[in-house]
């Protein structure tokens, strides 16, 4: 039998229920401090966050999925018409950290490789929250009224 344990119990920022944008900068950050970490005792307590933290990104980009949709107007149709989900290689993303980050939690591997390993999941940690703090991000939009004659 397996039993999958819920580290975000562990850690009261969670339980506020920060935004994505605020849980990709603290993924960030540990895996900032992950660059750093020589040894596995070193690197075990950051993995078991960072853990933690991911497994609230993945929930926080299900849970609101519908929000990131990419809409086509079109002026004869009654209703928008849903086209992809704007966020949907973030999603992959933060699957492939957490899956990177579980390699590293529980995988004995050569000492030579750690830098590589937490290297890697430095980087798409990174490429996730640049996507995350982008789609935040409000786009003001204007639109001109056509002009006859151009």
């Amino acid at each position: 039998m397996t039993i999958e344990r819920n580290n975000s119990s562990l850690y009261s920022e969670l339980a506020r229920k920060p935004d994505l944008p605020a849980l990709a900068e603290r993924c960030n950050l540990m895996t900032e401090i992950l660059i750093s970490c020589n040894s596995l005792p070193q690197l075990q307590p950051i993995c078991r966050c960072l853990d933690a933290y991911l497994g609230i990104v993945k929930q926080e980009l299900a849970e609101s999925m519908s929000d990131f949709y990419v809409v086509d107007l079109e002026e004869d149709a009654e209703k928008p018409k849903k086209r992809e989900w704007l966020l949907e290689e973030t999603e992959v993303k933060c699957d492939y950290c957490r899956a990177l980050n579980h390699v590293l939690l529980v995988s004995h591997f050569d000492r030579d490789m750690l830098p590589h390993l937490t290297g890697l999941l430095h980087d798409i940690t990174h490429d996730m929250g640049n996507d995350l703090v982008v789609s935040q991000q409000p786009q003001l939009v204007i639109h001109l009224p056509a002009q006859p004659g151009l």
